[in-house]
């Protein structure tokens, strides 16, 4: 059977022209949508990291409020120590002396007496009299046996004459301690205040955490 084409060559191709039209029409509305999907995409991405690094610095933030807590606590537990040690000191200027000599006074032998009694940079030196070298020799035992006199060493002794009696002048120097306490009392207070701190230390970190 034959067919007859009727349309015209002219038509067929603007028929023909227009279906590529169609085509790049839906090829330009696919790109327009991958490319509106893109950016969507991407602005979700960076709206996230965007809250990311919101979070982070909230974190920051309260990291930063932590250590300033702690390091005011530092500084408070601080003053509190000197304020403790500056009490201590006034307590020992107080009643320091006052143990000395009554330390002294119990030391001293009945053959024996104390001319002058000086004291500088916490290094007191008595010069006195003595029947013999074992009433020295005793005066120095007795007053190293209290904790306010150490390093007690004899300096100078000669023989005086007094009244006709051959006595003994001496000068003994000792260190003075007037807090009374050893140094093994000293190392364990220190211990112990040290301990006391880094407890109230972890206390406070917990409590801030």
């Amino acid at each position: 059977m034959i067919r007859i084409n009727l349309v015209p060559v002219e038509e067929r191709k603007h028929v023909k022209g227009l279906g590529e039209f169609i085509i790049g029409i839906f090829i330009l509305l696919a790109v327009l949508v991958l490319l509106i999907a893109t950016n969507l995409i991407q602005n979700k991405r960076i709206a996230d990291v965007n809250d990311k690094i919101t979070g982070v610095k909230k974190q920051i933030a309260k990291l930063e409020d932590v250590k300033k807590k702690v390091e005011e606590f530092k500084a408070k537990n601080k003053d509190l120590e000197e304020r403790i040690k500056a009490i201590a000191i006034l307590e020992e200027n107080r009643t320091g002396p006052l143990f000395v000599m009554d330390s002294l006074a119990k030391a001293i032998p009945d053959r024996a007496w104390i001319d002058k009694f000086s004291e500088k940079a916490n290094v007191a030196q008595m010069d006195g009299m003595a029947w013999d070298e074992i009433t020295v020799a005793d005066f120095m035992k007795k007053l190293q046996s209290y904790p306010y006199f150490q390093n007690v060493e004899l300096k100078v002794i000669k023989t005086k004459e007094i009244q006709k009696l051959p006595l003994k002048n001496f000068v003994i120097e000792s260190r003075l301690n007037y807090s009374g306490k050893t140094q093994v009392e000293e190392d364990q207070k220190k211990t112990e205040t040290q301990k006391k701190t880094k407890v109230n230390r972890r206390e406070a970190g917990d409590n801030n955490g």
